[in-house]
C-alpha cells in the first residue's frame, strides 16, 4: 500500500469552543488537504445542504463552517465569484425558508454572495452516460462554476448509510431525484462522474445527525471538520469514523467503479478514535418503509410515484417531518443543544427564527 500516493482526508478538532476556534478548524482542515492544489479559477459554487426549513442542528451546514470557508476563499483568492445554493426537496419547496431560518442568506448578503435555489436556476439538458441516467437536467450556476466545492453535514442516512460528500450531490438534479430511491446508489455515482468539478470537499462534522437521519435523526456533537479533494475517501475515512460499514457500502464501490475516488486514504491532521453512531432503523421510519414497499410494486409505481398523486404521497411526508417528528421530538433535541452545548451560541439565535423559545 502506497500511502504516498492515496488520497488525503483532514480529520481537524474544535479546539477552541468559539467561533474563531471552528474558523480555525476549517482553515486548517482546508490546508492539509492541499485545498489550493483542487480549486482553480475564480468562479467557486458551494454546494451546501439545506434540507430543512426548521432549525434542528445537524439537519443542514452550520452557517459558521460555511462563512469560514468563505472567508478563506475571499483572502487568498483574488477576484473570486462566490455562489453557494440546495435544491428544494421532492416533497417541499424548504430551501428560501432554510435560507433564512439557517442564516444562508445573511451570510450571502455579508459577504457578496450570490445564493442560488437550483430548483429555480436555469436548467441544461446534458447527455452524462451514466449507468442508470443518460442524460439530466443540469442547474447552470453548477455547470458555469469553475470549481464546486461541496459541504455536506455527517450523517447516517436511511438509505445510504451515511449522506456526505457523494450524497450532497443528488440535491444538484432536483428533477427526477425522488423517482430512482431503488437505484440510488449507482444515480449518485453516475451523478458525481458527470460533475467533474467538484474538486474539493469540506464536511461540516461539527454538529451531526445519527439514527434515522438525514431530517429525522438525532443530533451529535462531534466538532470535527473533515476536508479532501477525493469524494470517495472522504466518506470512507466519515464512515470508518461513524463505525458504519465502508467496505461493503454500494454508494462508495459504485462511485469507485466508475472512477470518482478510491476508497484507499490516508488520514491527516488530529488523531480520532471511532466514534460509533447509531445505526439508521429503516424499519421505524413509517414514510420511508411505505415508499420503498410501493416502489417495488410496478403497478403502484407507476401510478402513484409517476403522476399527480404523487404530490399527495408527498404532502402527507412532509406532515411527518414538519409536524409529527418534529413537534415529538426535533423540537426536543434542539432545545437540548441550545441549553447543553457550547454550540447554543450558533443555535440560539436560528432557533428563535424558527419560532422556538430558547
Amino acid at each position: 500500500m502506497n500511502l504516498f500516493r492515496m488520497s488525503k482526508v483532514a480529520f481537524c478538532k474544535v479546539k477552541k469552543k468559539n467561533r474563531q476556534g471552528l474558523f480555525k478548524a476549517v482553515w486548517r482542515a482546508m490546508d492539509l488537504a492541499d485545498w489550493k492544489k483542487h480549486v482553480k479559477g475564480k468562479k467557486v459554487f458551494l454546494k451546501i445542504n439545506g434540507i430543512s426549513d426548521q432549525v434542528v442542528p445537524g439537519q443542514c451546514t452550520n452557517p459558521w463552517v460555511i462563512e469560514a470557508v468563505i472567508k478563506k476563499l475571499q483572502d487568498e483568492i483574488k477576484g473570486v465569484e462566490i455562489s453557494m445554493g440546495d435544491a428544494d426537496l421532492a416533497a417541499s419547496e424548504q430551501l428560501d425558508e432554510a435560507a433564512r431560518v439557517w442564516g444562508f442568506k445573511d451570510l450571502a448578503e455579508k459577504y457578496g454572495v450570490r445564493f442560488v435555489n437550483l430548483s429555480r436556476d436555469k436548467l441544461v439538458k446534458k447527455k452524462i452516460k451514466g449507468k442508470i441516467f443518460e442524460e439530466l437536467h443540469i442547474p447552470k450556476s453548477v455547470l458555469d462554476a469553475d470549481t464546486v466545492i461541496t459541504m455536506p453535514v455527517l450523517k447516517s442516512h436511511c438509505l445510504t448509510h451515511l449522506t456526505g460528500a457523494l450524497k450532497n450531490q443528488w440535491g444538484v438534479v432536483p428533477r427526477v431525484r425522488h423517482q430512482y430511491h431503488l437505484v440510488v446508489n449507482q444515480c449518485i455515482a453516475d451523478i458525481n462522474k458527470f460533475l467533474s468539478n467538484i474538486t474539493f470537499v469540506v464536511m461540516d462534522a461539527t454538529m451531526c445527525m445519527e439514527g434515522n437521519a438525514p431530517r429525522t435523526g438525532v443530533p451529535k456533537e462531534c466538532n470535527l471538520v473533515i476536508a479532501s479533494h477525493d469524494r470517495v475517501s472522504t466518506d470512507t475515512a466519515a464512515a470508518d469514523y461513524m463505525d458504519l460499514p465502508s467496505e461493503d457500502n454500494p454508494m462508495m464501490i459504485r462511485a469507485e467503479e466508475m472512477g470518482v475516488g478510491e476508497r484507499k486514504y490516508k488520514r491527516v491532521g488530529d488523531r480520532v478514535k471511532k466514534n460509533p453512531f447509531l445505526k439508521p432503523e429503516p424499519g421505524k421510519q413509517p414514510i420511508f418503509l411505505l415508499e420503498m414497499k410501493l416502489r417495488k410494486v410496478p403497478v403502484i409505481k407507476q401510478l402513484i410515484f409517476d403522476t399527480p398523486i404523487f404530490k399527495f404521497f408527498a404532502w402527507g411526508a412532509t406532515k411527518y417531518n414538519t409536524w409529527w417528528w418534529y413537534n415529538r421530538k426535533g423540537k426536543k433535541y434542539a432545545m437540548d443543544v441550545c441549553e447543553n452545548s457550547w454550540m447554543s451560541r450558533i443555535y440560539k439565535p436560528l432557533c428563535r427564527r424558527a419560532g422556538l423559545k430558547v
